[in-house]
């Protein structure tokens, strides 16, 4: 994984363009950047005490069950934040898995300097929790659609929300499509029987 220090502010950027220039400049100035390539995967735990702004990309979040299979979570995209419950004390959260469905680029900053800022500055803090609400209602509107639709609507509807977000479908596999859609491997080979028709 490449590491590199930012000086600047990220361009287009919900989260980052949400904050006035002092305080995305202020918080650039901390942050570490770093790369995760396509299909890479990484493991999140309690012991990671850093907060994770997501710059560019689409990553799947997902956990691993006692037998070993693999559940979805959520999709986390451009503006999204890692880490988020690491600024609550006792909040219980289990360990996840990141896989990068597209090069991502993140900045990374110490959970402590993060604490700092949110209690100091009340800027950076209602931004903060801005940002939270927004994901919270994103999900929400994401979880609704899909219990809404059958399994293959649900594969078709994954299939063009990663389209649209520049995801390159050659390289996504039907495993990740069932893994995102929480469906069947059959359900997704019938639903990609439909998509290559049209």
């Amino acid at each position: 994984m490449d590491v590199t220090i930012m000086n600047q502010p990220c361009k287009n950027n919900p989260f980052c363009s949400s904050m006035a220039p002092t305080i995305r400049e202020l918080l650039c100035s901390h942050a570490t950047t770093t790369y995760q390539i396509s299909r890479q995967i990484q493991a999140i735990n309690q012991g990671d005490k850093q907060l994770e702004i997501i710059v560019d990309g689409v990553l799947i979040a997902f956990t691993i069950l006692e037998d070993g299979t693999q559940k979805g979570i959520e999709l986390i995209k451009k503006g999204d934040i890692l880490g988020t419950h690491l600024l609550f004390d006792k909040l219980e959260y289990s360990p996840y898995h990141t896989m990068a469905l597209n090069e991502i680029k993140k900045c990374i900053f110490p959970v402590k300097y993060i604490e700092g800022l949110f209690h100091e500055n009340s800027l950076f803090a209602q931004a903060l929790m801005q940002n939270l609400s927004r994901h919270l209602a994103k999900n929400n509107i994401f979880w609704m659609s899909m219990h809404s639709k059958d399994g293959e609507e649900k594969v078709k509807y994954i299939y063009k929300l990663l389209q649209d977000s520049n995801v390159d479908m050659n390289k996504i596999i039907q495993e990740d499509l069932a893994l995102i859609a929480g469906v069947s491997r059959t359900t997704v080979a019938r639903a990609m029987k439909t998509i290559y028709k049209k």
